[in-house]
């Protein structure tokens, strides 16, 4: 091939390559650049300039044949021309030949936002700047809110409108909004860091809406749920504040009540029944109480509003549980239900919180066992139980109480069969100590017990036989020490005078007994002082006041109970009332502030009485008074004693077995 055909074969691709070149020139400038007079209208130039291959392609030329000139290159060291000037390079050619001319300008840069698609629904609304409260704007829209456009920020701050839609784009409108429209760079990065955050977090909002859809359980899985232990505590405590919260109902308050004390004077001699007591409520559960008999009562120390009961067991029903314990709380007037329900397999006897413990309960049982609950668990069964052994206790145990402090306590019971046990609460598997109950060889078989005052080491105890013995646990002595001979029928009921004052009455307890009466003793005496026979059946329990030094509550199986106040009287009892409907009252029980009575019954209820002030606010002469009264007893009586005794034993033995014939329901169940 010769060098002319190589040329002209190189001269054509040239050409073909610079054809596709201006081509994709245009069709840029076209998309790209807008339509202004600064730009050639290349859709009027001939097609032919454009597309027709020359030999002498050259870009420059073509440009120049088209009426596109190139502007002169100045040199570095001449003066700069304002753009407003005119050279002969910028002239432009005459409109015939469509000259157009390529030069440098200064343009404005435009930043449109998209387009909003604004819908009406419920959009949150914002004030950017200034803190003027949005209702006292001068304009207000469901979507639109401005500060006021004709007063100045106090602060210095511009007033904007501000829009927010629910897709969260945002469009601020300044008072010295630029030429530009667009916003500041620090601005669009807030907002846009705001909207990424506000974008993840409807995310997890969405992820915990689907994580908490969830398919419904199966039987399994919600069996299991139910017998869990979290969910057994969680509605345990629940359901007893919801019923807490249903059943309370406020007070009445006496606004006549007079706090001075000037109309207590003389109270004793004008005061009725009505006066003197004001029944409050009634405990019973159609459930656990219905053909039970109330064999123990006590009060918390701890909460004083709590009230334990322990039951007998329900012979009209054999498949419950022998032994049921409730705690019932008094603060709820109008709540049915116990705080706690409790069960064991045998009939509980006695049962007593513990005073160191505010979670424990304790309860003796008819088979000699004693039983430990804990209210911090969800179990109603025991969660500690003494075993039946020789070394512990094989009969019914009447009696416990907790003695000590609250680093060294113990918990003491007794049974019939003549047995004393020390026990540590937190270790029941054994006693640890074991003292058998004799006097002068003769077994005690002991239905009663009581610690004076805070002693922990010289007890009373009550007996089957009608005796009354007192003893220590340690010491030379240790043992029963004296017998107090004076009631007929086995001892129901046994209390001490725990009354501190300016006399000391420690000495002083009461018993009652299947005999019909109540008797005053003194450790200090062998024979009663005082003997209270104003009742016509067996006298089931007898409690001394804790507050005031000469009163004392009694009650008797024909639904009987009395109110003494030896100061007042010492034949007759302040306030005598009998319960009606056949009720066999079997317990009672002061609180521990001495304004209320709690009695137990054979039904299963336990009765709620208010005690008027003056028997609760003893005066400073009622110590002196009962001293008194004390040495009245003790010229009168313990001298006529005797003779009474023995003109009263053959009416006492023809009586007691006609009673105890129509009333053995109830005896067996004291006993």
């Amino acid at each position: 091939m010769s060098n002319e055909q190589r040329k002209a074969e190189l001269e054509v691709k040239r050409a073909k390559l610079e054809e596709i070149r201006q081509k994709k020139l245009q069709q840029e400038k076209l998309r790209t650049a807008p339509t202004t007079p600064m730009t050639p209208n290349l859709s009027s130039m001939p097609i032919n300039l454009l597309t027709t291959p020359r030999e002498d392609a050259d870009p420059d030329r073509i440009l120049q044949e088209v009426g596109i000139r190139q502007p002169v290159s100045l040199p570095a060291s001449s003066p700069s021309i304002s753009p407003g000037s005119t050279t002969s390079q910028q002239k432009r050619r005459p409109p015939t030949n469509m000259a157009l001319q390529i030069c440098q300008q200064t343009t404005a840069t435009i930043s449109v936002p998209p387009k909003e698609l604004v819908t009406y629904s419920k959009e949150v609304q914002t004030i950017e700047s200034g803190d003027k409260d949005p209702a006292a704007s001068p304009i207000q829209h469901d979507h639109l809110q401005w500060d006021d456009e004709f007063q100045p920020s106090a602060s210095g701050e511009h007033n904007r409108l501000v829009y927010v839609t629910d897709d969260e784009d945002t469009m601020s409108l300044d008072d010295n909004t630029k030429p530009s429209m667009g916003m500041s760079l620090a601005s669009a990065t807030e907002l846009k860091r705001t909207r990424s955050l506000k974008h993840q977090n409807k995310q997890l909002s969405l992820q915990g809406q689907s994580s908490m859809i969830k398919q419904e359980l199966t039987n399994d899985e919600r069996e299991h749920i139910l017998k869990s232990e979290q969910f057994q505590d969680f509605f345990s405590r629940s359901s007893r504040l919801i019923e807490r919260s249903l059943w309370e109902s406020p007070r009445a308050f006496d606004i006549f009540k007079d706090y001075s004390g000037r109309d207590l004077d003389g109270q004793n001699e004008k005061m009725d029944v009505g006066e003197i007591i004001k029944f409050d409520r009634e405990f019973f559960d159609e459930r656990w109480t219905r053909h039970r008999i109330v064999t123990c009562i006590d009060t918390s120390t701890y909460h004083p509003e709590l009230v334990l009961a322990s039951y007998s067991q329900n012979d009209e029903s054999t498949h419950e549980s022998d032994g049921v314990v409730l705690i019932w709380n008094t603060k709820y007037k109008s709540k049915p239900t116990p705080e706690y329900v409790f069960n064991c397999q045998s009939w509980v006897t006695s049962c007593v919180f513990s005073k160191f413990h505010p979670n424990i309960v304790l309860g003796g049982t008819y088979s000699g066992q004693i039983v430990v609950w804990d209210t911090r668990t969800n179990k109603r069964t025991p969660v500690q139980r003494t075993a039946l052994s020789a070394s512990s206790h094989t009969h019914p145990v009447y009696c416990l109480q907790v003695i000590g402090t609250q680093n060294a306590n113990n918990l003491i019971s007794i049974s019939n069969e003549g047995k004393m046990c020390s026990w540590n609460i937190e270790m029941m598997t054994q006693p640890q100590e074991s003292m058998d109950l004799a006097y002068r060889t003769k077994p005690v078989a002991a239905t009663r017990m009581v610690f004076p005052g805070v002693e922990v080491n010289n007890f009373i105890i009550g007996s089957e036989e009608g005796q009354a013995y007192s003893g220590s646990r340690h010491g030379n002595k240790a043992g029963i020490q004296d017998s107090y001979e004076g009631h007929f029928g086995p001892i129901t009921g046994l209390s001490c005078h725990n009354v501190n004052g300016s006399v000391d009455f420690s000495s002083l307890f009461l018993t009652s007994s299947f005999d019909w009466s109540v008797k005053l003793w003194s450790l200090k005496e062998n024979k009663p002082l005082n003997s209270f026979e104003v009742n016509s059946d067996y006298v089931t329990d007898v409690r001394w006041s804790p507050v005031h030094p000469s009163v004392f509550l009694t009650c008797d199986i024909t639904g009987r109970f009395d109110i003494w106040n030896l100061n007042h009287d010492s034949e007759l009892p302040l306030l005598s009332t009998t319960l009606d409907g056949n009720v066999a009252l079997n317990k009672c029980l002061w609180s521990h502030n001495g304004q209320q009575i709690i009695l137990g019954d054979d039904q299963g209820k336990l009765r709620l009485y208010d005690v008027n002030e003056f028997l609760t606010n003893p005066k400073q002469d009622d110590f002196n008074k009962l001293s008194s009264t004390l040495q009245e007893f003790k010229r009168n009586t313990l001298d006529a004693f005797d003779d009474n005794h023995s003109t009263n034993v053959p009416t006492t033995t023809t009586n007691v077995p006609t009673t105890s014939t129509t009333s053995s329901t109830s005896v067996s169940h004291n006993s």
